[in-house]
């Protein structure tokens, strides 16, 4: 089966500072890809250099490499090639992103509602009539509690919680065949990141949407990813099933990861934490 988005050496630099080197990873219709590694080792960027958004605003640079998409007409398109109009159109309508901090990312202006059905007006062509129904079925979908009340509040007047799940509502209105997850949990306390989680499995297997999760966190990955790729200082270190890093990691970068979530009982008989080991990789 041939993949819904392959990057292919992707080289992306912000003046002198390269923060993505020679990446490549593909993902395929349904799958859940998960790009891991500690901040500052190129995740976020990498997420932004596949919507092209890297380039607006934040000077930074494709400098080399394809970032190839299947189109629903089955035709395949460099993204690195197309021009800003054309990214206009295929943002929020094939490939979707769901930001870190839904409170940034929402405007506190406009009612959740009106924020998720300008999507749908300018990429699905709907009445606004139209729209709020399809608003309020995708608000449904992600099971937000009372939708018909929800879709006339702002965004302070909902929990983080209800808000991430407003940016999922609005990355799925459109039903994009990839959808890019950056930190989807970060702010969330535990049990609400479970629920998140959970919903983002749902919906997968509901839509056969392809989804990119950007994470730190390798307990997220252990939930939600079929594969992952493991970022360090830019470059990949490690690609492969999500049971096979788990059980079998091949770099030290990765067991340090992998060593770094907390498990029960592991500091009993101790009287404080013990320093983590430095890892140099070596690149």
């Amino acid at each position: 089966m041939e993949p819904l988005l392959s990057v292919r050496n992707l080289t992306v630099t912000f003046g002198s500072f390269t923060a993505v080197e020679d990446l490549s990873f593909d993902i395929h219709e349904g799958q859940t890809l998960a790009v891991v590694g500690e901040s500052g080792s190129g995740k976020s960027v990498t997420a932004l250099s596949i919507m092209r958004l890297v380039e607006l605003g934040t000077r930074g640079k494709i400098e080399g490499g394809e970032v190839l998409c299947r189109t629903p007409s089955g035709d395949v398109i460099d993204l690195v090639q197309q021009s800003e109009s054309t990214m206009r159109d295929i943002r929020g309508n094939q490939i979707s992103m769901i930001f870190q901090e839904p409170l940034t990312s929402l405007n506190p202006v406009y009612t959740v509602g009106n924020q998720v059905a300008e999507a749908v007006i300018l990429h699905q062509g709907l009445s606004k009539d139209e729209a709020r129904e399809r608003v309020l079925e995708t608000f449904r979908l992600v099971r937000i509690p009372d939708p018909e009340q929800r879709l006339d509040q702002y965004p302070h007047e909902l929990s983080g919680g209800m808000r991430q799940r407003v940016m999922i509502a609005m990355a799925l209105s459109c039903d994009p065949k990839i959808l890019i997850a950056d930190e989807p949990t970060t702010a969330l306390d535990v049990t609400i990141q479970a629920q998140i989680l959970g919903l983002m499995r749902d919906l997968r297997e509901q839509t056969g949407a392809a989804v990119l999760i950007i994470t730190h966190d390798m307990g997220v990955v252990a939930e939600v990813a079929d594969e992952v790729v493991v970022m360090n200082q830019s470059r990949l270190v490690e690609r492969g099933s999500v049971y096979d890093v788990f059980e079998n990691p091949a770099e030290d970068y990765t067991r340090a990861l992998l060593a770094s979530v907390p498990r029960l009982g592991s500091m009993a008989g101790t009287n404080t934490p013990s320093p983590f080991e430095l890892v140099e990789y070596d690149r």
